[in-house]
């Protein structure tokens, strides 16, 4: 029986217009999702050529509390449980391969959420929330321990579906394309989202930290579930946060103000828990 697929979005009033430009994108894909799902607070009010869009293209919304970022496709994992859920953000273009890209992907390693971004925090592979893949059956009913304390707590879902998934054994691996710093383009000139300088502040370690004293530590034989050929390529991944990338590639700061960034520093204080990584595939040669 072949997977649904959907596309699950959220969006709020300064950026509702983008639907259709966001929407074009998905609807120029090589492979095609069975629905798309835009999931909306209770209070939103949709203008009437966005829903002119929305009802022309058969676009299921759904009015839910307003949960904020959560609300993007954690409604959508709870309604469509046996579905492949791909979320994406309002205020971005996709390349025509994304889904296709993921669908393989998925079908290669289908125990694991698959993110569209090479981002590693605290040893692992970070979910995207500009583009991910993932399914209930990755997380289990560890969704159903998202609740107001928790959104409150953790300002960065990006974190919370990454160690949920971790800790349900199913961590998250990076599609063979990623769509955040080579394809995607954020509509707003100066938005980060066009830097490779990824801010990890303290609302990041703070969430994280959190996740560790409610639910427990991960699992420290993590990367058992990782399949061997991929931990490699995970741990000679360049991480985003990074000296070259942002000197000699976006060229956006002067050395001496990346060095002495919050981003920079906390960076290199990540790589270190790949070590044991690298110390697995020597111990296995």
């Amino acid at each position: 029986m072949q997977e649904e697929i959907i596309v699950s979005m959220t969006t709020w009033k300064p950026r509702m217009h983008n639907i259709p430009i966001v929407l074009d994108t998905i609807y120029a894909q090589t492979v095609q999702p069975d629905k798309i799902v835009i999931n909306l607070a209770y209070d939103e009010i949709v203008p009437e050529n966005i829903q002119e869009y929305i009802e022309s293209h058969q676009i299921e919304v759904n009015f839910v509390p307003n949960t904020k970022v959560y609300k993007k496709f954690l409604p959508t994992l709870l309604k469509y449980p046996d579905a492949c859920v791909i979320n994406i953000d309002d205020d971005c273009i996709f390349p025509p391969n994304m889904i296709e890209d993921f669908m393989v992907m998925h079908k290669k390693y289908p125990q694991f959420p698959i993110s569209g971004n090479k981002v590693v925090l605290f040893g692992l592979q970070c979910h995207c929330g500009n583009a991910s893949l993932t399914k209930y059956e990755h997380f289990g009913d560890s969704l159903k321990a998202i609740d107001e304390d928790l959104m409150q707590n953790c300002t960065s879902s990006d974190i919370v579906y990454t160690y949920l998934a971790a800790k349900n054994n199913h961590p998250y691996i990076c599609s063979e394309g990623t769509y955040f710093d080579n394809v995607m383009q954020d509509f707003l000139e100066h938005s980060p989202y066009t830097r490779q300088v990824i801010e990890v502040d303290n609302g990041i370690i703070k969430s994280f930290q959190y996740l560790v004293k409610r639910f427990g530590e991960l699992p420290i034989q993590l990367h058992n579930y990782v399949p061997d050929e991929y931990l490699a390529t995970l741990i000679t991944r360049q991480i985003e946060i990074t000296l070259q990338s942002v000197v000699e590639e976006q060229r956006v700061l002067s050395e001496e103000k990346v060095r002495s960034s919050s981003a920079y520093r906390l960076g290199k204080f990540l790589l270190k828990p790949l070590s044991w990584g690298r110390n697995l595939l020597k111990r296995n040669k």
